[in-house]
């Protein structure tokens, strides 16, 4: 899921983590497989990004599940190992071990996410991602709000 084309603020932990920050945003939450991507309404959306102790916010018109489909394409072409879906009910939880190379070397992180749909037209993703600077979490609430105007 792509937070947002608009800009949402990264923390002020450093160039390296506004750079694994944008990676993360990419990411999010993609790293299912294109089989265990859940169905949503295609439609404008809201999210609400919830960490270290800021919310952010931002909309966007797309279709989450051809986004997360999307995303997922792209974490593989940055490194990451991908594990497979786990689904039961309305939950999905998947995680990947990412290596990213950068000009000032090597990043390695690894990340576990669990999306829970309430429905086509609403999600929550809790994310936990683990690097050299420690652990850190976040939450991400969407929600379909209205039709695409064109």
């Amino acid at each position: 899921m792509t937070m947002s084309r608009s800009a949402i603020a990264p923390s002020r932990s450093g160039p390296v983590l506004v750079v694994a920050f944008a990676i993360l945003l990419v990411a999010m939450p993609r790293m299912s497989l294109a089989q265990d991507v859940p169905a949503f309404r295609q439609g404008l959306w809201e999210y609400q990004r919830a960490a270290d102790g800021n919310t952010y916010g931002a909309s966007e018109c797309l279709d989450p599940g051809e986004e997360l489909k999307r995303q997922q394409t792209t974490l593989q072409k940055i490194g990451c190992k991908l594990s497979p879906t786990t689904h039961a009910g309305s939950t999905w939880t998947y995680s990947a071990d990412c290596t990213v190379k950068l000009p000032s070397g090597a990043m390695s992180f690894s990340k576990t996410s669990v999306l829970t749909a309430d429905s086509d037209t609403a999600y929550q993703v809790e994310t936990r991602t683990t690097g050299k600077t420690g652990t850190t979490s976040q939450v991400i609430s969407a929600h379909r709000v209205a039709d695409c105007t064109n």
